[in-house]
């Protein structure tokens, strides 16, 4: 019997670099419906196919098995490599489709809405595993991930930004937040539909724990009142204040 194996198939190069944020933490969600047959640390193959047409293939193993979501996999460095690696035209405008390949019928993507036992449940975020709060970052009210992006296990905050309810309004909050980790703050500057966004850019300038590099770019989309504001150095970084006086100078 051949061991499972799972395909992603990508459309878009940002989602790409969000996967790749993904894997520099240790591991892959692949959203299949199918995890009949899977228990921890199980051999299993994964393939990405990126927009260029390019594949690579790695065996890997079993993270997490998430009913109704998915699979959490290992992921291997030439693989972490050959993702952060592809670049290029976009192939589409479609999310990337995962699958599971080593069954007649390819697996149908999750629902997206979270199953009951975690919608329901009493117990407070505190107490739920590792596997009940991805699922509730993932598919969770506004409410929920909030307090998944209080809990203190950072690489939880990334899911947040996957899932399908989260507005522009939330982006905001999350960008303006200093509490959040630098690497949090790159990947919304990833996304061009928030990052380009005058507000969002304006509240990534202004926080003092985006990456610096990210914060001067996010002044391309800031408006000309708000440069003038951050040239002053009042409640910015100094990269930031002497970024602006150059821009406005031009």
């Amino acid at each position: 019997m051949s061991a499972p194996a799972f395909r992603i198939t990508y459309q878009r190069f940002s989602d790409v670099r969000d996967d790749v944020a993904q894997m520099t933490k240790g591991g892959l969600l692949v959203r299949v419906g199918d995890v009949s047959g899977l228990d921890l640390h199980a051999a299993v193959t994964i393939e990405l196919v990126f927009p260029d047409g390019k594949a690579h293939a790695a065996n890997v193993q079993v993270l997490h098995v998430l009913a109704g979501h998915g699979v959490a996999v290992t992921v291997t460095p030439d693989l972490v490599e050959a993702a952060r690696r592809a670049s290029g035209q976009d192939a589409g405008s479609s999310p990337a489709r995962h699958e599971r390949v080593d069954r007649a019928q390819p697996s149908a993507a999750p629902p997206a809405a979270p199953p009951p036992a975690v919608e329901r449940t009493a117990k407070p975020v505190e107490a739920l595993s590792q596997a009940e709060k991805i699922q509730l970052a993932l598919h969770g009210n506004r409410d929920q991930r909030n307090a998944i992006l209080r809990d203190n296990n950072r690489v939880l905050h990334q899911y947040v930004l996957k899932n399908p309810q989260i507005t522009t309004e939330d982006v905001l909050a999350i960008a303006k937040n200093a509490q959040m980790a630098p690497e949090l703050l790159k990947l919304i500057a990833e996304r061009k539909e928030w990052f380009q966004r005058p507000q969002i850019a304006v509240a990534l300038a202004r926080n003092p724990k985006t990456p610096g590099e990210v914060a001067v770019r996010a002044l391309e989309y800031c408006s000309i009142d708000a440069l003038r504001q951050m040239a002053k150095g009042t409640g910015v970084m100094p990269h930031v204040a002497q970024a602006a006086r150059k821009k406005i100078l031009k």
